[in-house]
């Protein structure tokens, strides 16, 4: 009777969620940040003087000139339309005023009376002027800024050499420290990479080098200034400068887009931190789990200006690792919209040295061992937008063998991701129990359901397939359990599922382990205080099992991976579903032993490349991308800062035809109109999350958070999220995809190589090339 009650509720809840939703989707299209808007309006560029340059040499179409006193980089397009600076190229104030004051002629003023930069003073203009600036600590351990174009040489000196053709060296010594940064400069016909070695870096004071910027107003848009009043004999009142049109691209969930406008307000910079954040390197070795970070699953950015004329793309080929990204919306400290990758070599964190917590705080004992790479690729004309860079750096990590086109398979029917909760624990008089609330005969019956019903592409994972469920299962193990299903059913249901051409696979979270599943002293991971690492969980009723969690090493995630897969692989699996070290890595620091970030990353890289299954990855960071065949849970929106302004597919654009994307679970609000109208814009397959028995039954488990999974409420949402997306991604599935397009608020083109997709958003009829296309609603041409 409880059951009965339960389910019409929650099926009346669904009806009234799914019609409410609908009907607001059919009014007035209201675009937000999670749209994205018109191209930007044409930009008109000035042509900057020579004289002050000299000439590196020409490479390709594009020539290089580089003013010494300023260290500022011009690259220019032989047809004269395509220009760009390395920085602001703008005087020290103090300089302008004692120039105004010691000037004999008007003649004199007009040949060097230049704009003062308002809000810049001397450290933020040499920022704005250099090709790089270092970041250090003082004996206070507060961070301080020195850039290579300091003002008179007074804290760095700086000094650019010819190694080769193309080749430069900009040497960067640090007078304020003892500091040797070389540069190595490489112009090509694309653009230009920037090498730092470690092994380069010099001086009694690099332990407490604590960042690298690579030329940090690159691409700026805005500013106020102060022109010279020829007729007062005075600089003038402050003048906004007009709006470069533009925006800043910056990898944030599946790209977001900030434009360059004038803020009223001082908001909040964006930063990201590329692969995530390193727990074992934090400031303290006890934190709260946060599972809602969008960190950037690659280490790129871009700049825009004007319409279809001119942007830069940039990644990190080494160093991503330790990568920041770094953009600064206008009014927060300066005028200026500006974007920058900032690479952290050291940092504070707290000693404990007793169990009481007490301790200090100091830098890493040595900083990290860290070679940066980085190239900026130039952009123009039809490829001058987020489009072309996501194509550009595709293009990029194919020729780096990260990513290998053409392994979706054409003409076919898209798949449907399906996750099964099998079972967890909740707290009994004397351990745990297992909540079964799915079982390997039931994953099969559903399965059958849906291909009873006409959907026969399906693939899906088991998340607490064993004893222990998902919260206190063992990693490395398959300890079956027959509530849930012995291994003779798990074999049959492999061979079944094959059988009929469905792929279902054991699924575990490989990084977050607790004491209820082993002796953590043994497998987590240590904090660089030399303290096991810990987290908190949420729980607020105080009625879950487990309330604090722990992160394994990486010798032991990728140990439990490589076990578990080839248990699975001898039951008859075709692929493994992985989490937690697909999109997080943490270093190591025992006393006795320890392993860097790069090593970590490459054990879980490892692992995956010598598995003999199909990988299933949630969201995986970028390294994992060649060994990667689906990627689960995408983001389709970004982390919705303030300063952003609209939402791109660039993730998708980049991964398209490569692995099979799949988006978030759709059980969990993504199923209205316009959510599959988004499953068809960015092209993803729908995904949802399913138990057999009622979720309520989860309630005082740690997977509390599935609390909306009756396969019973959702067998008919899942039939209409795919007869809504199937029609029109199944005509393009396999297919290139070229270029997005804003036709109109609302309205999206999605070019592909042998056809083109038009998305309408809107409440109102869109007619394209003569072709009505109604309202909420998506057609193929």
């Amino acid at each position: 009777m409880l059951r009965t009650w339960y389910r019409s509720i929650c099926i009346l809840l669904c009806m009234v969620l799914v019609a409410s939703k609908g009907l607001l989707a059919y009014g007035d299209f209201i675009p937000t940040k999670r749209d994205t808007g018109l191209p930007p309006d044409v930009a008109v560029f000035v042509d900057f003087p020579l004289y002050e340059y000299e000439y590196l040499g020409q490479f390709g179409n594009l020539r290089y000139y580089f003013r010494h006193d300023r260290d500022i980089i011009l690259v220019k397009h032989i047809n004269g339309h395509f220009i760009w600076r390395t920085g602001l190229d703008a005087p020290f104030g103090m300089d302008m005023h004692t120039i105004a004051a010691n000037a004999q002629t008007y003649d004199e003023l007009r040949r060097v009376a230049e704009p003062i930069e308002e809000r810049l003073n001397a450290t933020w203009t040499a920022m704005a002027n250099s090709l790089v600036t270092i970041e250090f600590y003082d004996d206070g351990f507060n961070l301080q800024r020195v850039s290579s174009a300091a003002h008179g040489g007074t804290n760095a000196t700086s000094n650019m050499v010819q190694v080769g053709d193309g080749h430069f060296r900009l040497d960067v010594q640090v007078t304020v420290i003892d500091l040797f940064v070389p540069v190595h400069i490489h112009l090509g016909p694309y653009g230009i990479v920037y090498n730092i070695y470690n092994s380069e870096i010099t001086g009694a004071d690099k332990d407490v080098l604590a960042a690298i910027l690579i030329t940090p107003f690159m691409g700026a848009a805005g500013g106020v200034r102060r022109h010279f009043d020829f007729d007062l004999g005075e600089y003038g009142d402050p003048i906004p400068e007009p709006m470069t049109p533009g925006y800043v691209f910056i990898p944030d969930g599946s790209g977001a887009l900030i434009r360059f406008r004038e803020n009223s307000v001082a908001l909040s910079r964006y930063e990201g931190s590329v692969f995530g954040h390193d727990v074992a390197e934090a400031l303290l070795y006890h934190s709260t789990l946060d599972t809602g970070i969008h960190n950037p699953l690659m280490p790129v950015f871009g700049v825009t200006q004007g319409y279809n004329q001119q942007a830069f793309v940039a990644w990190a080929t080494s160093g991503a690792q330790y990568m920041e990204i770094i953009m600064s919306p206008h009014n927060n400290m300066t005028y200026y919209n500006f974007v920058y990758p900032r690479f952290v070599f050291n940092s504070i964190f707290h000693q404990v040295y007793n169990r009481r917590g007490d301790g200090f705080f100091t830098l890493f004992p040595e900083p990290r061992q860290l070679d940066i790479s980085i190239e900026y690729r130039f952009l123009y004309g039809q490829d001058a937008s987020y489009s072309g860079m996501a194509r550009a750096f595709r293009n990029h990590l194919i020729q780096r063998g990260l990513l290998t086109p053409g392994r979706v398979a054409q003409n076919q029917d898209i798949p449907l991701r399906l996750d099964f909760v099998m079972s967890d624990v909740r707290t009994s008089v004397i351990g745990h129990t297992n909540v079964v609330v799915t079982t390997a005969e039931q994953v099969g019956e559903i399965i059958s359901h849906m291909q009873d019903a006409g959907i026969y592409s399906i693939n899906g994972g088991m998340l607490g397939f064993q004893n222990g469920g998902i919260t206190a299962g063992q990693p490395w193990a398959l300890n079956f359990n027959s509530a849930i299903g012995g291994r003779r059913a798990f074999i049959d249901l492999f061979g079944n599922m094959q059988s009929v051409g469905v792929d279902v696979s054991f699924a575990q979270d490989y990084l977050v382990i607790n004491r209820a599943q082993m002796r953590l002293q043994r497998n987590q991971a240590f904090h660089r205080n030399r303290w096991g690492l810990t987290a908190e969980l949420n729980n607020f009723e105080g009625n879950l099992p487990i309330d604090e969690v722990s992160f394994a090493r990486a010798a032991s995630s990728a140990d439990w991976f490589t076990r578990q897969a080839a248990g699975a692989y001898r039951l008859g699996a075709m692929s493994i579903t992985a989490s937690g070290i697909t999109n997080q890595f943490v270093s190591h620091w025992a006393r006795r032993d320890s392993t860097s970030a790069a090593e970590s990353i490459a054990l879980t890289a490892n692992a995956f490349a010598n598995s003999n299954l199909l990988i299933n990855a949630v969201s995986p960071n970028m390294y994992l991308w060649a060994y990667t065949h689906r990627f689960l849970q995408s983001p389709v929106f970004s982390s919705q800062k303030l300063i952003s302004t609209d939402t791109v597919p660039f993730l998708q654009m980049v991964l398209n035809n490569t692995m099979e994307v799949y988006g978030p679970y759709s059980n969990f609000s993504f199923y209205t109109v316009q959510d599959m109208l988004r499953m068809i814009d960015y092209n993803v397959f729908p995904s949802f999350v399913v138990t057999h028995e009622p979720p309520h039954l989860l309630s005082n488990t740690n997977s509390l958070n599935f609390y909306s999974t009756e396969f019973e409420i959702y067998r008919e949402i899942i039939l209409e999220v795919y007869e809504k997306v199937n029609p029109v991604l199944s005509q393009v599935i396999g297919m290139e995809w070229l270029s997005r397009h804003v036709l109109a608020e609302g309205v999206v083109l999605n070019i592909y190589c042998s056809a083109s997709v038009l998305i309408n958003y809107t409440g109102a009829v869109f007619v394209h090339n003569g072709i009505s296309v109604p309202p909420q609603s998506a057609r193929v041409f």
